[in-house]
């Protein structure tokens, strides 16, 4: 299960939240029929700790981060204009 670990940090580096997703839906069910079979080995039990733990800030950054997104497309869609974009600091007179 180290590889899917490994596999789920990479998406969530990369950004690529729906893939990550995915694929802790898919670490979380070899966990749980592990647990079941009573197979699940301890360190393994502390991989997923770990990997949740490094995630966790990441990802709700993240969502800050798209929910003020959203929030600006709200504001822009009642005006019915783009969000503008910060000017740029280059001074073009000649």
């Amino acid at each position: 299960m180290h590889a899917a670990a490994e596999y789920i940090r990479e998406a969530i580096r990369r950004g690529q939240y729906g893939e990550a997703l995915a694929q802790w839906n898919d670490y979380a069910r070899q966990l749980r029929h592990a647990t079941e079979a009573g197979t699940l080995a301890p360190d393994q039990m502390e991989e997923a700790r770990r990997l949740y733990e490094w995630a966790r800030p990441l990802l709700l950054g993240g969502r800050a981060q798209l929910r003020q997104r959203v929030r600006e497309l709200e504001v822009a869609a009642a005006y019915r204009q783009c969000p503008e974009k910060r000017p740029s600091r280059i001074d073009a007179r000649l």
